[in-house]
């Protein structure tokens, strides 16, 4: 009797939840191309940057592409050109340090929008990593990841927001890291950095509530990109052995999907069971139905499991220090 009575409960429970969400959530706002959408990239001209840029190209978008290096954006033009989909497309760059006063950015990008037209989508790509332990990284570098990584998201999305507010559409994309989730030892002043992109993609989200302007946080694995190769000459051994667990992705792959999931109306863009975990545990905002309903019946048991995995961490970050304090021993001695 009393194993009916809390079935039932349950069922109603369930029942109010999906009752609650279809009439609380805004529905999705769905694209199946870019047609002469203007689509702008920052970090654009190599990585996974230039690779959203070749599918949007694909999509039939006007693309405009952001980075500091002029040789690189001639280069990256040249190749996503070839991508398009019909003659009439516009393919340029812009060159622009997005760590430059805010008065900089609005200049370029609404030159953009005069030459172009009216920014459909911004994909926040720019970003970078320097690793090592927190006592021991440059104050210089530490303030470069935070403007990059985190100013060089919120200024050009404050710039875009209110004319996509006021045309009531748009998508703004937020490429924020699985270093965003969970922290992870060598990536302190990263992962703040992305902790810090993911709470103002979280709270802008709630301010998009009611509109047709969407807003997607990406969370990318380990990509194979120049700037990955170039994180990886200060990652310490303890974090090649913790994020190295998740394996490599290819910019191709992940740019395809995260354009894809932002254009599907999706929230969240997460790769691989690592992602999809993270995210399960870790994001708050709600996606779907089947988002909230996984949150619900599986965030005690997806604990159980992530608590043995920061653990190994744990170990390998103790098994770190015992090997160095070995080495300075012999060092002394």
């Amino acid at each position: 009797m009393i194993f009916v009575i809390v079935i039932s409960l349950i069922l109603v429970l369930i029942s109010a939840l999906l009752v609650t969400l279809h009439f609380g959530l805004d529905k999705k706002v769905v694209y199946k191309n870019l047609q002469f959408k203007h689509v702008v990239i920052t970090g654009g001209s190599s990585g996974i940057g230039k690779a959203v840029a070749e599918e949007a190209a694909k999509l039939g978008a006007h693309v405009t592409i952001i980075g500091r290096d002029i040789a690189k954006l001639e280069s990256a033009v040249k190749d996503i050109s070839v991508c398009k989909s019909n003659d009439e497309q516009k393919i340029q760059y812009a060159a622009l340090d997005i760590t430059s006063d805010y008065s900089s950015i609005e200049k370029c990008l609404s030159s953009l929008e005069v030459d172009i037209g009216p920014i459909f989508m911004l994909i926040n790509c720019a970003g970078m990593c320097i690793c090592g332990q927190f006592e021991s990284m440059k104050v210089e570098d530490i303030k470069q990841m935070i403007d990059l990584n985190y100013f060089g998201t919120a200024y050009p999305t404050r710039y875009v927001l209110k004319g996509m507010k006021k045309r009531n559409e748009g998508i703004i994309v937020f490429v924020s890291s699985e270093a965003a989730l969970l922290g992870i030892y060598g990536y302190s002043a990263y992962s703040a950095a992305k902790w810090a992109v993911r709470g103002l993609a979280e709270s802008v989200l709630m301010e998009l509530v009611g509109t047709d302007v969407r807003l997607m946080l990406a969370f990318p694995p380990d990509t194979d990109t120049p700037g990955f190769k170039q994180e990886e000459l200060t990652k310490p051994k303890e974090t090649k052995l913790i994020s190295g667990s998740g394996g490599l992705q290819s910019p191709e792959s992940v740019g395809k999907k995260m354009l894809l999931d932002a254009m599907n109306g999706k929230t969240y863009s997460v790769f691989g069971m690592s992602g999809q975990l993270l995210a399960t545990l870790y994001c708050s905002s709600i996606d779907s139905f089947g988002q909230v309903f996984m949150q619900i019946l599986t965030t005690g048991f997806l604990r159980a499991i992530t608590v043995p995995i920061i653990l190994s961490f744990h170990k390998i970050v103790r098994d770190g220090l015992i090997e160095r304090m070995k080495s300075e021993k012999k060092t002394v001695q």
